[in-house]
């Protein structure tokens, strides 16, 4: 849990450090686009923590991808 903790932190920071990159590289006079490369970087790691504290708790979700294992499992429970 602690690691989980750990990355958790250093994603966050990672998108703050970032968002303010992403912001001091936007001037309206110069016609750059290296903000929206930023901002895209910010949104794919957003994204990545929001998936991450959603899913990958061992307790919360489990990925399996044959439909049979799955339909034995929850076939057991309901018996």
């Amino acid at each position: 849990m602690a690691a989980a903790t750990l990355r958790h932190r250093i994603t966050t920071s990672l998108i703050l450090l970032l968002s303010l990159i992403a912001f001091a590289s936007y001037h309206k006079g110069t016609g750059s686009t290296a903000w929206l490369q930023w901002t895209t970087i910010v949104i794919f790691l957003t994204f990545a923590l929001v998936f991450d504290k959603a899913f990958t708790n061992s307790s919360n979700f489990m990925f399996d991808p044959d439909a049979d294992n799955w339909r034995r499992k929850t076939e057991a429970l309901g018996q």
